[in-house]
């Protein structure tokens, strides 16, 4: 009966041209970032909603909805099961996805374009790290903090106008809101989403007061002020996600390291090449540039690249390991997937790729190998024990940012820059600075506008990456994932299997169990 279903013609059809316009989307995404530029903005709109409208007919998606009361074939079910979930998101009024598409492209052009100031010269977001990282003065460290959130009071508007129009959306689909549609759209259940993130916290709590006990002392005594007068600005980064301890240290590791190259060698030691990759990737700093990191596979046909704004920091050297992370999953896909299935189930298990080999830049092993300078080891092993305190600083950073996206969707009306410094204050145990009333500190994050109800991939990302380390001792005898037996394992269970299964069948078809904090808090807390 498969072989004849009116379904596998629909596909024939359908298929190649979602992938040729899906193609032209992604090559005005990749002009967009790299140059910020006006005209790249309208035409990533005008494909962006050119191909949304293509999943926006009402009559081929009730066929879809009667054709999965069928029998199929595995991969049949599952692509159909794709279907039906982007054309359920696409169910809403032109003008509607029309009016989404522009006002994300522009967002993304403004982001991409704005520059800080710092007593009247422009700075970017590396120049406002190296302050937070290195600066001694308390003022000049709470001048560049400020800085940095200057954006959210740009952006502010433009997102909330957004916020508006997605759970419009939400709301016409039977949806509470988008951040309900979103997470049911992605398959993952709301309830237990959050009682796995509840479990996190809980279990990793004390561990977390301790690490913040001891950065709270460092920092104290390192800018003589009391640990009552700590604010963000103590830390090394604007948001307070990353460990602020040793850092001008940390970096030393990396000075005179041609970062791409040694991150192309630890992954020919997988087995993998990324040269191809890296050539046509955009690496380094430039104005009217994204200052963010990702990766994006243009065709799924191979054409995968990454953006970096690579500076000599071991930040940058765990971004770039991590975005090929994200890149040899998208070009390990078997290839005789229909075009379809070569992509990840979802997000949660390219991210534990992708973090899996961020780690690498703080492991005192992979270290060794990366830097390739014994005199420094002392140094390696001060990162190793960083990447703890990492993880922990890490895991409240999602708390707060899934927290206040679920918020946000619920009723945007709200003080939402209360919301968010309550929340800072409730997960990260960092006490709010004065004078952020009226201010938009919430909207200076990337993800909040553009990568919306996204960040609890993050950490479920690092709970599956314990579970994968842990397959991994079991089935090669070592959780190092630099070898060549790692990449076959890596590649046969996680990356062959693109979408043919969802990402919870995945997790256990890898790790062998049902995704939880379990690995994550016995490795890190």
């Amino acid at each position: 009966m498969t072989d004849s279903h009116p379904f596998k013609e629909f596909l024939a059809s359908f298929i190649p041209t979602v992938a040729a316009k899906s193609r032209q989307a992604n090559k005005a995404v990749w002009v967009l970032e790299t140059t910020g530029a006006a005209d790249a903005a309208d035409l990533k709109a005008e494909l962006d909603t050119e191909l949304r409208m293509l999943f926006n007919d009402r009559k081929t998606y009730e066929k879809l909805q009667q054709w999965d009361k069928d029998p199929l074939d595995p991969l049949l079910k599952r692509e159909l099961n794709i279907l039906i979930r982007t054309f359920k998101q696409n169910m809403i009024p032109q003008a509607l996805l029309e009016e989404i598409s522009q006002k994300e492209a522009a967002l993304s052009q403004t982001y991409g374009n704005f520059r800080p100031e710092i007593k009247g010269k422009k700075v970017s977001e590396n120049e406002i790290r190296d302050v937070l990282k290195n600066e001694e003065d308390v003022e000049t460290r709470k001048l560049a903090w400020d800085a940095s959130k200057e954006i959210g009071n740009v952006l502010a508007p433009k997102i909330l106008e957004l916020v508006v129009l997605r759970n419009r959306t939400a709301h016409s689909l039977g949806y509470s809101d988008y951040f309900a549609m979103q997470l049911d759209l992605q398959e993952v259940d709301a309830n237990w989403l959050l009682q796995t993130l509840d479990d996190c916290a809980s279990k990793s709590d004390v561990a977390y007061g301790e690490v913040l006990s001891q950065i709270n002392k460092q920092q104290a005594d390192r800018f003589h002020v009391g640990a009552e007068m700590l604010g963000p600005w103590a830390w090394g980064e604007p948001f307070c996600q990353e460990d602020p301890l040793d850092c001008q240290e940390l970096d030393s590791l990396v000075e005179g390291i041609d970062i791409p190259a040694v991150s192309r060698a630890f992954y020919q030691k997988m087995g993998i090449e990324v040269h191809p990759i890296l050539e046509r990737s955009d690496m380094f700093e430039r104005e009217g540039k994204n200052q963010h990191a990702f990766c994006i596979n243009i065709d799924r046909n191979g054409d995968v690249r990454t953006l970096n704004n690579v500076k000599s920091s071991i930040k940058w050297l765990e971004t770039v390991l991590h975005e090929l992370g994200h890149a040899i999953y998208d070009v390990g896909y078997d290839p005789e997937l229909p075009w379809l299935l070569k992509e990840p189930p979802h997000m949660i298990t390219t991210e534990a790729m992708a973090l899996i080999a961020g780690r690498q830049a703080y492991r005192f092993e992979s270290l060794k190998h990366l830097i390739n300078a014994p005199e420094k080891e002392h140094l390696m092993k001060k990162a190793d024990r960083s990447l703890k305190r990492r993880q922990l600083i890490f895991s409240r950073w999602v708390l707060v940012m899934t927290a206040f996206e679920r918020e946000l969707y619920r009723d945007p009306s709200q003080d939402l820059n209360t919301l968010w410094w309550t929340l800072v204050e409730k997960y990260q145990k960092i006490t709010p600075p004065q004078g952020r009333k009226g201010k938009n500190d919430w909207a200076a994050k990337y993800h909040i506008g553009l990568a919306p109800v996204y960040y609890f991939s993050y950490l479920l990302g690092e709970m599956f990456a314990s579970d994968i380390e842990n397959a991994l001792l079991r089935e090669t005898g070592s959780a190092e994932i630099s070898t060549a037996k790692a990449g076959q394992f890596l590649q046969d269970k996680l990356f062959v299997p693109g979408n043919r299964m969802s990402w919870s069948q995945l997790v256990e078809h890898v790790g062998g169990k049902p995704l939880s904090a379990e690995a994550w808090v016995n490795q890190f807390s």
